[in-house]
C-alpha cells in the first residue's frame, strides 16, 4: 500500500513568480500619444473579450407592459442585442416631455437581477429627480434565466461554459449595454448627448467596460467595484470579471485611462474585499489620473471611499446623484445631493412576463450555450479535410501550454512501504512529487482531478498485482500543491487567474504530463507508459498524448466525450474551461490526433450525465486527416 505523504515546498503560484514582478506598473505606464495607443487598446480588449456589437442591427424594441409608480412611468421592454438574442429591462421615465439625461443601470449578482429592490431603488431614484433609466438583465440572470422564474447566478459552471466557446460574459455584457446605450438615444425623451452609467459589484465592473469602450458615456459611477487586474489573481471572483489574457494587455488602470477625457467618480467601501479594497482602488486611480492629467480633464477623475462594506448604500446614492447632476445637468457643485422619498417595486409586478411565459426570442444563457455549441460541433463534423500538423499547432496555441516544459532535476527521497519518492523541479521552476511502486511491466501514471490523493485504491492495487509500474503525482493545485483552498467551485481561483495570464489550467496539466512522461521513460526506458486520467485531468492526459511520443496508451475515466454545453451541472470544476477550444474543434478532434491506444471507462457529458464513448466520431474525424499528414 502506498503513504504518500512527502512534504516539499509547495508550488509557487504563476502570478507570484519572479518572471510576473513588476508586472502592475509595466502594465501602465503609459505612452505619450495616447490618442493612437488608447484607440489600439480599445479594440485589442474588444478582441480579447469577444464583443460582437453591431449598431446596425435593428433594436426592435418592444413595450411589453406599463405602469406608473408614484408620478413616474415604468415600462417593461425587450430588444434586441445579437442576431437572435433579446435582452429584458426596464424603463423608468419621469414627468414631464423632455428630453432628459439619460442613464443605463447595470445590476450586479443579484440573481433576480433587474428586478432586486436594490437595483430599483436607482432606477426610480434618478427618475423622481429627472432622468430616463434603462435597467437590463444580464445575461443568466433576472427574466434572462435558465427556467423564467426560477432565478439563478451565472457565474458557476453556466458562465464558465462560454469560455469554450471562444466568447466570455464580460463582452456578452459589454454588447448588451452598448445596445442599452443605443435604445436610450433611440428615444424621443432622451438627450443623447447626456448619457449616464452606474452600477454595485459586478454592475459596477460593467459600468467601468462599458465607459471604457462607448465614448457616448459621459459620466459613469462605477461602486465597489474598482481594484485592480493583478489582484484578482487567487481571488474568488465571477467569470463575467474574468478576461482572458487581459494581464498580457493592460491593467485595470488602462481600462480606467479609456474613459478619459470623460467623466468618472469611483466609489469604494472602506472595508470591502481584497480585489475592490481602496488600496486596490488606489492603485489604479493614481495609475490612470495622469491620462486625465493630459487631456486637461483631471477635474473629471474622483472618487469617495464610503464607511461601508460591498454594497450601493444610500449615501453612494446620493453621491452619484449629485455627480450626474453636475456632469449630465450642469447643476450644483458635484458633491452628494439628497435622494428623494421613494418605495420600491413588487418584485413580480416589475416582470416583463408572468412566470414560465418568457418567449423564446428572450434568449437564457443555457440556450445560447446549447446553440452555439451545437452549431460548432456541426461546423466540425462537417468539415471536408484536416491537416494534421496545422490542427496539433492550434490545438496547442489554445492549450497555452509549455511544449518545452520538462524535468530540470531531481530529488529521490527516502522509500516508504516499497514506493520510491521523488520531489522534481521542472524547468520553470516549479515542483513536482512523484511516487512510483516498481514493477517488471508498463508504467500506468495516474492523473486524477483530486491529485493523488484521489486516485482509487483498488486501480492502483490492480495495476500493481498484475506486476506493472505505479505512479502517482499531484499536479498543479491538487493536493500537496495547494497552498490555499479554491472558493465558489472546484479550481475557480486558479483556472480563472491562469486565463488572466493568457494561460489556461488545462494547458498547465499536459504540460506538466508530458515533463512526467519523459522522466519517467527516462527512468525505465524499456517501459510502455499509459496515462490513467480521471474527469478533468482525463482531457489533460489526452491532450499529453498528443504531443507526447512516450505515451502508448491512455485510459479516460469519467472524462467529458465533448465540451458542448447540455445543461447546467457541477459535477465538472473550472478546470474544464479552455477558452476556444470549441472553434478549435472537441475532444474527438483531439482523439483522433493521438497515435496513442484509447480506452474510456464511464464516459460522460459535459454536464456529468453517462454517454457513449465517442469511438465512431473520431474513426470519422481520423479518416479526413491528409494522408501525407499523419505520424
Amino acid at each position: 500500500m502506498r503513504n504518500f505523504s512527502m512534504k516539499h515546498n509547495p508550488l509557487p503560484p504563476v502570478w507570484n513568480s519572479s518572471r510576473d514582478a513588476g508586472r502592475f506598473t509595466e502594465l501602465t505606464n503609459f505612452p505619450d500619444d495616447w490618442g493612437k495607443y488608447g484607440k489600439a487598446l480599445r479594440a485589442r480588449l474588444l478582441k480579447l473579450m469577444a464583443a460582437s456589437y453591431d449598431p446596425e442591427l435593428p433594436l426592435d424594441c418592444r413595450v411589453v407592459n406599463s405602469f406608473t409608480h408614484e408620478g413616474i412611468t415604468v415600462r417593461n421592454v425587450i430588444y434586441r442585442t445579437r442576431p437572435g438574442v433579446y435582452t429584458t429591462a426596464t424603463l423608468y421615465l419621469p414627468r414631464g416631455k423632455g428630453p432628459f439625461p439619460g442613464v443605463i443601470n447595470m445590476h450586479g449578482h443579484w440573481q433576480q437581477g433587474r428586478l432586486a429592490a436594490r437595483v430599483q431603488t436607482r432606477g426610480i431614484m434618478l427618475a423622481k429627480c429627472g432622468y430616463v433609466v434603462l435597467s437590463p438583465d444580464t445575461f443568466g440572470q433576472g427574466e434572462r434565466c435558465t427556467v423564467h422564474g426560477e432565478y439563478e447566478y451565472h457565474g458557476r459552471t453556466l458562465g464558465g461554459h462560454i469560455f469554450d466557446l471562444g466568447e466570455t460574459l464580460m463582452g456578452c455584457q459589454v454588447t448588451d449595454n452598448m445596445r442599452g446605450v443605443d435604445l436610450l438615444t433611440s428615444l424621443p425623451e432622451v438627450d443623447a448627448d447626456r448619457i449616464g452609467a452606474t452600477g454595485a459589484s459586478g454592475g459596477g465592473n460593467q459600468t467601468m467596460y462599458l465607459a471604457a469602450m462607448d465614448e457616448r458615456v459621459k459620466a459613469a459611477v462605477p461602486v465597489c467595484s474598482v481594484g485592480s487586474f493583478e489582484s484578482y489573481l487567487g481571488e474568488a471572483n465571477c467569470v463575467c470579471e474574468t478576461l482572458p489574457g487581459g494581464l498580457l494587455v493592460t491593467e485595470m488602470a488602462g481600462v480606467l485611462a479609456l474613459t478619459a477625457p470623460r467623466a468618472m467618480l469611483i466609489c469604494t467601501g472602506l472595508y470591502d474585499v481584497k480585489t475592490f479594497s481602496p488600496q486596490e482602488m488606489l492603485r489604479s486611480f493614481d495609475a490612470a489620473m495622469p491620462v486625465f492629467k493630459k487631456l486637461g480633464a483631471a477635474d473629471n477623475f474622483t472618487y469617495r471611499i464610503f464607511n461601508q462594506g460591498h454594497a450601493y448604500s444610500p449615501a453612494a446614492r446620493e453621491a452619484m446623484l449629485g455627480f450626474f447632476e453636475f456632469h449630465l445637468k450642469g447643476l450644483g457643485h458635484g458633491m452628494p445631493k439628497e435622494s428623494p422619498a421613494f418605495t420600491t417595486i413588487d418584485e413580480e409586478k416589475l416582470m416583463a412576463f408572468a412566470p414560465g411565459k418568457r418567449p423564446d426570442k428572450v434568449c437564457s444563457l443555457a440556450r445560447y450555450l446549447q446553440k452555439k455549441g451545437e452549431e460548432l460541433r456541426s461546423a466540425l463534423h462537417a468539415r471536408k479535410k484536416f491537416s494534421f500538423e496545422a490542427e496539433k499547432k492550434n490545438l496547442a496555441g489554445v492549450l497555452k501550454f509549455d511544449r518545452g516544459l520538462r524535468v530540470a532535476f531531481s530529488v529521490e527521497l527516502a522509500s516508504a512501504n516499497g514506493w520510491r519518492r521523488f520531489q522534481l523541479t521542472l524547468s520553470d521552476g516549479r515542483f513536482l512529487p512523484l511516487e512510483v511502486f516498481e514493477g517488471e511491466k508498463e508504467i500506468t501514471l495516474f492523473a486524477h482531478v483530486s491529485g493523488a490523493a484521489g486516485v482509487p485504491e483498488q486501480a492502483v492495487e490492480k495495476a500493481v498485482r498484475s506486476g506493472g509500474t505505479a505512479a502517482l503525482t499531484d499536479l498543479m493545485k491538487q493536493s500537496e500543491n495547494v497552498t490555499a483552498p479554491e472558493r465558489v467551485m472546484a479550481y475557480h481561483q486558479t483556472a480563472r487567474s491562469l486565463m488572466w495570464l493568457g494561460r489556461t489550467l488545462t494547458g498547465e496539466w499536459t504540460g506538466e504530463l508530458c515533463a512526467l512522461a519523459g522522466f519517467l521513460a527516462k527512468l525505465f526506458p524499456e517501459k510502455k507508459i499509459t496515462l490513467h486520467g480521471y474527469r478533468e485531468a482525463a482531457l489533460a492526459a489526452l491532450y499529453c498524448s498528443v504531443f507526447s511520443d512516450k505515451i502508448a496508451k491512455v485510459v479516460l475515466e469519467d472524462a467529458p466525450v465533448s465540451y458542448v454545453f447540455r445543461k447546467q451541472s457541477d459535477f465538472y470544476g473550472m478546470a474544464l474551461y479552455v477558452p476556444g477550444i470549441l472553434k478549435w474543434g472537441d475532444v474527438p478532434l483531439a482523439a483522433a490526433l493521438t497515435s496513442a491506444e484509447l480506452a474510456w471507462v464511464s464516459p460522460r457529458h459535459a454536464d456529468g450525465d453517462p454517454a457513449s464513448a465517442p469511438g465512431e466520431k473520431i474513426g470519422r474525424l481520423k479518416a479526413k486527416f491528409e494522408k501525407k499528414e499523419q505520424k
